[in-house]
């Protein structure tokens, strides 16, 4: 089942707030993402093997996939319903959004290799920002916390240079704002 919503959230701050709102109404392994729709806002997806939608409010969009059903069940005011719509299509297709819970995140602790992250971590792919080359054996520190990207029906974690010849994530857990102050 794939469960999506557009809160009209204006950051990954306040989608991933909604996120965690909806993760006690899920049941079974959780996959759980945020997406980027049009107007410059976010809606959120999670896919699960049941969730109460009794815990959706009447002022989210809303989309739901069950297994087997050819369209999305969607509800709510008519402006916030493509975005829940688009979340939900990208997460049933695996072509878009930025993984906040998945199986295996809770492996992705210390330095570990990138075919070690593709083992453990439920990663398909480590790719270097810049298309810089990400062998089987390069050393990545995880730093406790990877944040990897749907694209093309893969799960991929981009990753940077750091000191010391490793890489870390690219994006880090606390986010902070580049022009919340501008």
């Amino acid at each position: 089942m794939i469960i999506a919503v557009d809160a009209d959230s204006a950051d990954t701050v306040e989608a991933e707030h909604v996120l965690h709102g909806m993760l006690g109404s899920a049941t079974g392994p959780v996959v759980a993402c945020t997406h980027v729709v049009s107007g410059g806002h976010l809606a959120v997806s999670i896919s699960t093997s049941g969730f109460d939608q009794a815990a959706l409010t009447q002022d989210v969009g809303s989309a739901v996939i069950r297994a087997g059903a050819a369209e999305p069940e969607v509800a709510g005011p008519s402006q916030l319903i493509r975005g829940a719509y688009v979340a939900a299509v990208e997460t049933a297709l695996g072509t878009a959004g930025r993984l906040v819970t998945f199986p295996g995140q809770e492996n992705a602790r210390g330095t570990l290799t990138a075919a070690e992250l593709v083992e453990t971590c439920g990663i398909d792919q480590v790719e270097a920002i810049g298309g810089l080359p990400v062998e089987d054996s390069t050393l990545v520190d995880t730093r406790d916390f990877i944040r990897p990207i749907r694209r093309n029906g893969q799960i991929v974690l981009l990753v940077q240079p750091a000191a010391g010849g490793v890489f870390i994530p690219f994006e880090v857990e606390h986010q902070i704002k580049c022009c919340a102050n501008h």
